[in-house]
């Protein structure tokens, strides 16, 4: 486990998938944090990767960006990325604003 200005990431590896679990508020202070835990787990070379957001009471767009930079990278490597968890209201509202919900498996496609 790592923290930078109270961001906590942990990457492991559980049931073929690999998790980063994010802990603390993501905006642009902290989100180089995000960033290297991302690129670590898109490094493991495991399965399907989920990016628990469950404790994040708050991201910035530069979260965000972060989130789909990943999301970018490991489409283009075939690999599948979600982010899960997600469920203070500013990020739930955050990520309906953006339009990324879906994209970043938050509610299924139509």
């Amino acid at each position: 486990m790592t923290a930078v200005d109270g961001l906590h990431t942990v990457v492991f590896s559980a049931n073929g998938r690999t998790i980063v679990s994010v802990s603390g508020e993501v905006d642009f202070t902290t989100v180089p944090r995000l960033r290297r835990a991302l690129d670590a787990a898109l490094a493991g070379g495991h399965g399907a990767i989920d990016v628990d957001f469950g404790a994040v009471p708050f991201c910035d767009c530069s979260g965000v960006n972060a989130l789909l930079r990943a999301w970018h990278q490991a489409h283009d490597a075939g690999i599948p990325l979600r982010v899960t968890g997600v469920d203070a209201p500013v990020v739930v509202r955050l990520f309906q604003v953006l339009g990324v919900e879906r994209l970043l498996g938050l509610r299924p496609a139509p």
